[in-house]
């Protein structure tokens, strides 16, 4: 059985152990399926890279594979994610990415899986990457000209800004209702 480390594991293959480890055991379309109706608004791989995801973790011991046989029709592969699948999982989930917004939004959806101590912390770096993000737009902001071209540019400007001030509203909200836990 091969090691992955952390630091290798892809934002395909978490998800992909994520899924099973919420969901349990289940087929590529299972996964497919699973991806679109829940998950695809924070991550969605392309439909190749799913497949592709799943014999590879197969091979690396993270997740197992079972046939059903399913006359007439051909026969069924089964996933399920293994100890050595979940540790390293674990490992990814309370692995705080620095700039790494798409593995944060997916970190939150599957939340369930970590602790909110956890989750707290990646918050904590999703706002500061934001407000990073802000001041270089604020800098920027100064000396644009609001002529010619910078005319053009501010749009774009001003819709980075709003989001940035936006996220970071949003992320207070969140750092807030971690804390508090569900209701």
């Amino acid at each position: 059985m091969a090691a992955t480390a952390t630091e290798q594991l892809t934002t395909t293959e978490a998800a992909v152990l994520a899924l099973l480890a919420i969901e349990g055991e289940r087929s590529a379309y299972d996964l497919t399926k699973l991806v679109s109706q829940a998950i695809a608004h924070v991550w969605s791989p392309a439909r190749s890279g799913l497949y592709a995801v799943l014999p590879r973790l197969v091979k690396d011991g993270l997740a197992q594979r079972r046939t059903v046989s399913q006359s007439p029709r051909p026969d069924k592969q089964l996933y399920r994610v293994t100890r050595a699948g979940r540790d390293a999982l674990d490992a990814w989930l309370e692995t705080v990415e620095p700039g790494a917004r798409e593995s944060f939004f997916l970190k939150l959806f599957v939340g369930g899986l970590t602790q909110p101590e956890v989750l707290l912390e990646h918050v904590a770096q999703f706002a500061l990457d934001t407000e990073e993000r802000l001041e270089h737009y604020l800098a920027i902001e100064a000396t644009n000209s609001n002529t010619g071209h910078d005319w053009f540019h501010r749009h774009l400007l001003r819709l980075g800004i709003d989001r940035a001030e936006h996220e970071l509203e949003w992320a207070a909200g969140v750092a807030r209702a971690l804390k508090r836990g569900p209701r």
